[in-house]
């Protein structure tokens, strides 16, 4: 800020005097070439932070700089973060209720992974109530079909639910 600040400075004196020099220069080739000259001087003033910039040292910074940017992948991981759990908060109801429809009172348990682009995908399921054989295979088919998570992510377990 200090920095900021001198450069500031230092332009806006170096302007009062170019503009002192200016008006006591007489009329004439005198004065164009004074206000060239001033011109020049101002312009060289307002670079001189890039000429004193020591670039060695910025280019060294500058892995530390972009270390703390965000990527793309980060981002969206971040907006499709509580997406994931309303999916799997779901996915868990509508299997109790698929359960209710075939007479089975059960409980599940959905769990999500990230896709290839970002967005939850559900990949397992632990469904735990007493079931027959038959309704266990229509669950099956119904996680199946209508959930797309495959027989090898589906865990059931033949528990009583309180």
């Amino acid at each position: 800020m200090t920095l900021l600040r001198t450069w500031i400075v230092s332009v806006i004196a170096c302007a009062m005097v170019i503009a002192a020099a200016e008006a006591l220069m007489p009329d004439g080739a005198v004065k164009r070439v004074g206000k060239l000259t001033g011109g020049l001087i101002l312009v060289l003033g307002l670079l001189q932070p890039l000429v004193k910039l020591d670039y060695d040292d910025w280019l060294d910074d500058l892995p530390a700089q972009t270390a703390g940017a965000v990527t793309q992948e980060e981002l969206e991981g971040a907006a499709y973060a509580p997406m994931k759990s309303i999916i799997e908060r779901e996915l868990s109801a509508y299997i109790v209720d698929k359960g209710a429809q075939l007479g089975v009172t059960c409980t599940a348990q959905v769990v999500c992974e990230t896709g290839e682009d970002g967005v939850p995908i559900p990949t397992r399921t632990t469904i735990t109530g007493a079931m027959t054989p038959a309704q266990k295979e229509a669950m099956i088919r119904c996680v199946t079909q209508e959930l797309a998570i495959p027989r090898s992510g589906q865990i059931y377990r033949n528990e009583e639910v309180p």
